[in-house]
């Protein structure tokens, strides 16, 4: 199975690491015409564009969402900051070419490209995400600690906007260079502090929860008109009873099991859901119109 990525080993990340441990690839890629900070920060400036700027101070970690004006820039301190873009990947083509280093795993896998700048000591402290995701160091250099794995009884600080995870556990250190990736599976704490200023991409993995989807699911349902109602079973109990019998149960179950087992509704669905893209009223403005309504065109779409 081919890999962009250099020096690595995909049959053995699949069968010993996809989604099962952590894996640190040194200098398995070379970005060549990163984002820079400035383009990172006139990205910060748009509207729906989703940024936020995270402060460390004393006190802990505090977060402040975009869009960003040019004044909050100019009071930022030279250090213990961090700005974070998401989905920068559809706004600039070259960024999202990253995705050609990882052609092992499916495209409709991918969900964006989140691009951090941090100053000398910035990060968003001790978290965990849900999903999958490839850190991939650009430039600078960054202290990556790993640590346990969490769940839903992991105990999180939330007061400053972000879920800090209190009782953090390192047990693997890794410094990146550029070049250098770490990849993370679901619910595994890390760290990541800047030793230097650094540009971090965070290639991550689609992973929408089970209610996610059934509400998606039932959306495609109304919109297909789809008549399959609630029926009682053929021995229903007798009308004056309060409990639910285990034959009501059995006929629910039953009638939901139907739409699940229906394989041209699912594929179908799964396949517009899974590829349904951010921001498409955005993707289709041409510069002209974003001018218009913005007075500027910004660095969108830029190549």
């Amino acid at each position: 199975m081919p890999s962009a990525l250099v020096n690595f080993d995909v049959e053995r990340f699949m069968r010993e690491d996809w989604q099962r441990a952590p894996r640190f690839i040194a200098k398995g890629l070379d970005i060549s015409n990163p984002i820079t900070a400035e383009e990172l920060a006139g990205l910060a400036l748009e509207m729906p564009i989703e940024s936020r700027i995270v402060r460390k101070h004393a006190q802990g970690w505090q977060s402040q969402d975009g869009p960003m004006s040019e004044q909050d820039f100019q009071h930022l301190p030279t250090s213990h900051w961090t700005l974070l873009v998401n989905a920068v990947d559809l706004w600039l083509p070259r960024v999202r070419k990253t995705y050609d280093y990882f052609d092992f795993l499916p495209g409709w896998r991918f969900d964006d490209i989140m691009v951090s700048y941090a100053t000398k000591g910035g990060g968003v402290g001790p978290h965990f995400d849900l999903y999958d995701v490839f850190l991939v160091q650009v430039e600078g250099s960054r202290r990556w600690q790993i640590g346990q794995t969490c769940d839903e009884s992991t105990k999180l600080d939330t007061d400053g906007g972000l879920r800090i995870v209190q009782d953090f556990q390192a047990q693997a250190e890794f410094i990146t260079e550029p070049g250098d990736v770490l990849y993370l599976p679901p619910c595994i704490a890390h760290w990541g502090e800047a030793l230097t200023p650094s540009i971090t991409y965070s290639v991550g993995l689609r992973s929408p929860s089970i209610a996610e989807m059934l509400a998606d699911l039932s959306i495609e349902l109304e919109a297909l008109g789809d008549l399959r109602h609630y029926r009682d079973p053929t021995e229903s109990n007798k009308s004056a009873d309060i409990d639910i019998s285990e034959a009501t149960i059995d006929k629910i179950q039953s009638t939901l099991s139907e739409v699940i087992a229906d394989r041209a509704l699912i594929t179908d669905w799964f396949a517009r859901y899974m590829t349904r893209p951010r921001y498409p009223d955005w993707l289709d403005e041409t510069k002209e119109q974003r001018v218009a309504r913005t007075g500027h065109a910004t660095y969108i779409n830029g190549e």
